[in-house]
Formats: C-alpha cells, structure tokens, sequence
C-alpha cells in the first residue's frame, strides 16, 4: 500500500511540474510577443530614413506586406501581415503616403498603427464646367465619371449617359484623396457619395426614375451661373420656371457664355452679336432647358432648383454689383433695364 501511495503522490509531483512548465512557456511566449507593444511608446521602431511608401486604396494587408517586402524594409512579409492583424490594423490600413523606417515586421507594423497617413485634397467649385474640371484633373477625372460603380447605387438609375452631365450628381466641397493614380476615383466617390446623402436620398421614388431631376439639375445649374447673391437662388428658380412654363425662351446670359466656351470662346459679357451662335445650349434661340447641366451646382442651388420661390415675375436684369432687378412685364422689364444703364454711367462719371 505504501508502494502504491508513493507511486501516487510521484504521479502528482510530476503533473503539476508539466502544468507549472507548460503555464511558464505560455507566459513567456506572451511575454515576448507582448514586450515589443509594452515598449513601443519608448523605443524608436525602426532605423535609418524612412522610406516613402504608398498605399492605394482597397488594398489587403497581405498586399501591403507584400509591397514593403518588395520595397526591401522587410525579408518577413507573413510575420509583418501577423503584426498588423495582432495590432488591430490589418483591416484599417488607410490609404495615402507613409514614411517608414526599415526593421523589424513589429517595428514597421508599429510604425504603421501609428502614422497619420499624408493625402492630397481637391476641391470642387460651385460653378466649375466640366472642361475646367477635366482641364484640371484630366483624363482620370473622366474616366471615374464613366465608372458607375463609383456613383452610390441609388444614383445608377439616374445617371445621364453624357459624361460631361454628370458633374450635376456631385457636390462641390473639399476632399481629401491618396496621393495616388486613383485620386480622381476617390474624388468622384466621394462627392457623390455627399451628393446622394444631402440631395438624391431626400428625394420621391418616383422623381428619381423619371427625367423630372434631370430636369432639375439643369435648373439648379443655370441657377447657379445666374444669382450671386445667395437671397435671390430660390426667385431666379422661379423666374426660369415661369418661363418655362408658360412657352417663352429662357434667354439666359449664362448658357450663351457655356455655348462659346465649347467652341474654345470666352465671353467675358454678352453681346447682341454672341447671341446668334447656333447651339442647343443658346437658350435665345432653342425653346426649353439647355439639353445638360452646365456646370457643377453648389448645394443651395439645387435647393433653388428643387423649391423654386413662388413668385410671379417673368423677367429678371443684374445691376452691376451683381443683384439684380425682377420685372412682371416686358415693359417693366425694359424700364430696369434703361435704370441700370443710368446707373452704370454714373458710375463711370
């Protein structure tokens, strides 16, 4: 019995030495995954100059180890990607422009959960045209408008096949973009993103499957070219809509200038002469809306476009400062505009 008890108690011993030893190899093991973190506010990851790299967007972090790999910072691209998944990043990696020391896969994963990446920013203009937005940003700029996967889906059914129409389904503002070949896919997503969240989303169903805001986004553009005073969107909306309505031209200055400018012609004022050049945007000359948007609306003239102001004139003339002058009748309107040539002369005496 007393064999059998010794025997037991040594069973014993030797269990709990394996569990102690297997305990204390798992702490270690911890402990020296865990001490690179622990020691990261203090020690400088990496060495020498950082290395610039860029990071497109939609990229896995396999492919960014990958690419650092390739970039000669690293010979261990499986344990840098183990580093960013540990780390929490490996699904947050943002794109743009990182600088980055070369060392160790935890050093260069830290150093990457830590950056603030740099990005560009671009800014679109209420008002810009479609030329003067393609001459800024060229041939990417047309063909993310050609990419319809770019555009929120609810915008797919509306979009207009003319690319150059579609500056009207996105929103002027500031955005910032990678510093990268896909800056102009991000630009588009981005505004349109913004354009369907304060604009497209708000709108019926039935308005969004039907050309009545296509219609509307022509208006909102015209509106935007014609008010400089920010009072004045929602009755220049109206005047135009009156006119529309009731058969008379639109005769407005501002598709006159966009007819030119296609043909390489810029108007700085309109003259008689500059009114009789044929195109569907001469708005004196074609009945109707201009057959596109020229130009990109800022938000409060799609708000104009939408709610036009329920006012009863049908002739508006700008004073020199801008504003302008909004008559009932054609003679009225002649009267306001012999007014604001006696203006402009006094101002010149």
């Amino acid at each position: 019995m007393k064999d059998i008890g010794h025997q037991t108690e040594r069973i014993q011993q030797i269990l709990t030495s394996l569990t102690l030893f297997i305990i204390s190899g798992i702490f270690f093991v911890a402990l020296a995954y865990s001490i690179p973190a622990r020691l990261a506010g203090s020690i400088q990851p990496g060495k020498g100059e950082p290395v610039k790299v860029l990071i497109e967007p939609g990229v896995s972090a396999g492919m960014v180890s990958r690419q650092i790999a390739d970039m000669g910072l690293t010979v261990f691209p499986g344990e840098l990607s183990r580093w960013f998944t540990k780390l929490g990043i490996d699904r947050t990696i943002r794109p743009g422009l990182y600088r980055i020391r070369p060392g160790s896969p935890w050093e260069i994963a830290r150093q990457m959960a830590v950056s603030t990446p740099e990005v560009s920013t671009i800014t679109i203009l209420p008002g810009e045209t479609f030329q003067e937005l393609q001459k800024r940003h060229g041939i990417p700029l047309l063909r993310a408008l050609e990419d319809n996967t770019l555009f929120p889906e609810g915008t797919r059914n509306i979009l207009p096949s003319e690319i150059a129409a579609r500056i009207a389904y996105i929103l002027p503002d500031t955005y910032n973009v990678s510093p990268s070949s896909k800056f102009a896919k991000e630009l588009i997503q981005s505004a349109s993103a913004a354009w369907w969240k304060k604009i497209g989303s708000k709108q019926e169903v039935s308005e969004l499957e039907s050309r009545y805001l296509f219609r509307k986004a022509v208006l909102a553009s015209l509106v935007e070219k014609e008010a400089q005073h920010a009072e004045e969107r929602a009755v220049i909306a109206g005047v135009i809509e009156n006119r529309y309505s009731s058969g008379m031209r639109l005769q407005i200055d501002a598709t006159v200038i966009y007819a030119w400018s296609l043909r390489g012609v810029l108007l700085k004022r309109v003259l008689y002469s500059d009114l009789e050049i044929d195109s569907p945007f001469n708005t004196y000359i074609y009945p109707g809306f201009p057959p596109a948007p020229i130009c990109v609306p800022s938000f409060e003239s799609w708000e104009a476009a939408l709610e036009p102001g329920d006012v009863p004139y049908m002739f508006y003339v700008a004073r020199p400062d801008g504003s302008h002058i909004f008559s009932l009748t054609y003679q009225e309107h002649l009267e306001a505009i012999r007014a604001i040539r006696k203006e402009s002369d006094s101002m010149v005496d």
